[in-house]
């Protein structure tokens, strides 16, 4: 429950929205921008005595008790700030209490609903409060701030306009570098192609030479072969003569070497025509 200097506050018209005095307002109820808080004060004592006479006659009819509505949830919240308490402090219990003891709502609600109402009449609150102020500011005032905004406005779009030109010479710089790139990686590209065609040039080149040199060795085989097999039958041949002449000289025939010897230059004869 609050104190008694807020006690006579705890009501508020549940059927209009209104924007309670703000801390402070001692000083603004002076300089004439809020209005007094004794019409308030009024009214409130009025509704509490309509509150309890309705309270009366709800108990004797025995019916459901009436559900709560935004703007009395709006008005519990109004007043809790007026009294002094932070609206961060402000949460579904302290409301659904203020609403059971101003209003005679059921303490049966629930707080996670009720919850969400709050969230929305703070913010509708803050947003009010926030109107009210600027609209206590005097003419002089808004004026000297519409062309404060104005210069600050200029100024920090020409700050923006000379940092857009500097980033946009920094990336034409960066995009020159990555063209420059560019160009010289398809020049190294085409000398690196052109290094391929010549070394697959060299290489065919290479391989014909070595499928000729293969031919000519191959040539070369054939005719050591060849020699090998003259060479053979010729020691052959000399083999037999000698064989002849040894024969003859152990039967002591002396014309039977000559006869070899005339045999062997026949056949070296023939060889050498073949």
């Amino acid at each position: 429950m609050r104190d008694g200097s807020c006690s006579d506050q705890e009501s508020a018209s549940s059927g209009k929205k209104m924007f309670p005095p703000l801390p402070g307002a001692t000083n603004l109820l002076r300089e004439g921008h809020l209005r007094s808080r004794v019409c308030q004060i009024r009214f409130d004592k009025q509704k509490d005595k309509h509150r309890m006479t309705r309270t009366s006659e709800r108990k004797k009819q025995g019916g459901r008790p009436p559900s709560y509505t935004q703007e009395q949830v709006y008005g519990v919240i109004a007043r809790l700030i007026a009294c002094g308490t932070p609206s961060r402090a402000i949460d579904a219990s302290m409301v659904k209490q203020e609403l059971c003891s101003a209003y005679g709502i059921s303490p049966t609600i629930r707080a996670e609903s009720l919850q969400k109402q709050v969230d929305i009449a703070l913010s509708d609150y803050e947003s009010d409060e926030a109107d009210a102020l600027l609209r206590s500011l005097p003419e002089t005032v808004t004026a000297s701030l519409d062309h404060f905004m104005q210069g600050a406005r200029e100024a920090f779009a020409l700050m923006v306009a000379r940092q857009n030109v500097r980033c946009q010479a920094q990336a034409n710089n960066a995009c020159e570098e990555l063209r420059a790139e560019k160009r010289t990686a398809l020049w190294r590209i085409s000398e690196l192609e052109a290094e391929i065609h010549r070394l697959e040039k060299d290489r065919q080149t290479l391989i014909s030479e070595r499928d000729h040199i293969l031919a000519e060795a191959e040539k070369l085989r054939e005719k050591i072969r060849s020699d090998d097999e003259e060479l053979n039958r010729l020691r052959g041949a000399n083999e037999l003569v000698q064989l002849l002449v040894s024969q003859l000289q152990q039967t002591g025939h002396e014309d039977m070497p000559r006869a070899a010897e005339s045999v062997s230059l026949q056949d070296r004869s023939a060889g050498k025509r073949a």
